[in-house]
């Protein structure tokens, strides 16, 4: 079991700092987990147009985290790439893996948020293709060194990128919900990124792809403290958050319970503890609590309790909060959970 951290850097909108602090903050949050707590994974994602200020540029970022940290890997989860020129990503993507030094991982999706592809231009109907054909061009830009490209939105004769990644191949990774688009993944090689999928596993079968040969990460938000109640009272606001920006900018089902329906309605933030299994959206959980509340969910999902899972991207800064309470929810994470994980 890997364990990796995902950052979803924005601002709370009724509890907003200076952004330039901010991204301070999250960058030194990916440094302290590479140095302090030996992750092996770094993802940053991204969105656009958003009132609370989300990341829209992720490869300025990882080249930041890659200045400063040696050995986790680093990725985006994810790219959305229905709003980007492929080959500027290409280019972009290979750069961070040279400085890096080849520790770069690719995650891709499509986004969701209807206000995105209204002011890009990009008609939703054809995000899927989009995705599907962009994703193709990169690769074989990384892996060829010419070649020529006849695709419904992309066309090029002896294309050559010349900017080559350090790794042969770099790893995919496939950021979605929708059991299509898992076993499109699957049947392209693509490791998860999200949740586990059963779809995603049965095509594997199919397809004759050894499970062993993919990966599958588990996104997950925690937050610790030495009681249940001062860990709610100092993550709710943020967790909140995460779930109506969802609900309002995408329409996710983001906020409902293991075994139920999405709530019709979010409740308020100092409700939130009160809601048994709480979960972000179906195989994404939330877990806020002792070491010990968190420590017993995330063993029960190593063990495949929502499917197999091959890493653990937690999220543990959410917006609002500020250092000296994630770094105390590392800290009690570090010292009472992390050697108790399967490694």
């Amino acid at each position: 079991m890997k364990i990796g951290m995902v950052m979803a850097i924005r601002n709370h909108p009724d509890y907003a700092y200076p952004l330039q602090e901010v991204y301070r903050d999250y960058i030194d949050d990916a440094v302290y987990v590479e140095s302090e707590m030996g992750f092996d994974n770094i993802w940053v994602n991204e969105h656009h147009l958003s009132r609370d200020q989300y990341a829209p540029s992720v490869f300025p970022i990882l080249g930041a985290i890659a200045a400063r940290t040696t050995r986790a890997r680093l990725g985006t989860a994810v790219c959305l790439l229905p709003f980007h020129n492929p080959l500027r990503v290409s280019e972009d993507a290979a750069t961070i893996d040279i400085i890096s030094g080849g520790r770069f991982d690719f995650g891709v999706g499509v986004g969701s948020a209807a206000r995105e592809y209204e002011t890009f231009g990009t008609p939703r109907e054809q995000a899927w293709k989009r995705t599907w054909e962009a994703t193709e061009l990169i690769r074989r830009s990384w892996e060829e060194s010419s070649f020529d490209f006849d695709g419904e939105f992309y066309s090029y004769k002896e294309l050559s990128q010349p900017t080559k990644p350090v790794q042969k191949h770099v790893p995919i990774w496939w950021g979605g919900f929708g059991p299509q688009s898992m076993a499109r993944a699957a049947r392209r090689g693509f490791n998860l990124i999200g949740c586990a999928s059963s779809v995603y596993e049965e095509t594997l079968a199919t397809t004759g792809r050894a499970p062993s040969d993919s990966q599958i990460g588990q996104v997950t938000g925690i937050h610790l403290a030495p009681t249940r109640d001062q860990a709610w009272d100092e993550a709710q606001h943020g967790i909140h958050w995460w779930m109506r920006f969802h609900r309002e900018a995408t329409g996710a089902p983001a906020g409902m319970t293991p075994d139920g329906p999405l709530m019709p309605e979010l409740p308020p933030a100092e409700k939130l503890r009160d809601i048994e299994g709480l979960t972000f959206m179906p195989g994404m959980p939330s877990y806020v609590g002792t070491p010990d509340d968190v420590l017993e969910n995330l063993l029960a999902d190593c063990a495949g309790r929502h499917g197999r899972i091959t890493q653990l991207v937690l999220a543990f800064r959410h917006a609002g909060m500020r250092t000296a309470e994630v770094r105390s929810s590392m800290e009690l994470f570090r010292k009472e959970v992390l050697p108790n994980l399967p490694r």
